[in-house]
């Protein structure tokens, strides 16, 4: 079975709306930002979704995984406002019984994880003003 899955955002949720993003930071070192392979830097930005559960709105803020050279936020200004989730994908970490270091088995994993290769403003930005005519 596969471990990830493509979404389509329009059949998904209702709407989802830009929040605020952060560097994504190395495992073990809150102090270094975290990078692909090929050194772009990873950044964590959070969303709200809305969806429709059993004939009701639900909202759930998604922390999603985005590669970038520049802050996603800085499209948005800092804020918050709709937006599209570029190629979004949903992954599931695989399930593992593991042994604690006090000889407990722990089952771990089996959880959602979400990346996007970016976010785009739904919202256009306004029409720059005609200039005044001379018109009198």
């Amino acid at each position: 079975m596969p471990a990830i899955f493509h979404v389509d955002q329009a059949r998904t949720f209702k709407a989802v709306m830009f929040l605020s993003s952060a560097p994504k930071t190395v495992f073990g070192d809150n102090n270094k930002q975290d990078t692909t392979s090929d050194g772009i830097p990873k950044w964590t930005v959070d969303v709200v979704a809305t969806f429709e559960q059993f004939g009701r709105s639900e909202n759930e803020v998604l922390k999603i995984s985005v590669s970038s050279h520049k802050d996603p936020a800085e499209v948005f200004g800092g804020m918050p406002q709709p937006v599209e989730l570029v190629n979004f994908r949903v992954g599931i970490s695989p399930v593992e019984k593991r042994t604690d270091r006090n000889g407990r088995e722990k089952i771990t994993g089996g959880s959602a994880w979400y990346t996007a290769d970016e976010l785009r403003p739904l919202t256009a930005p306004p029409a720059p003003r005609a200039a005044k005519s001379a018109e009198a």
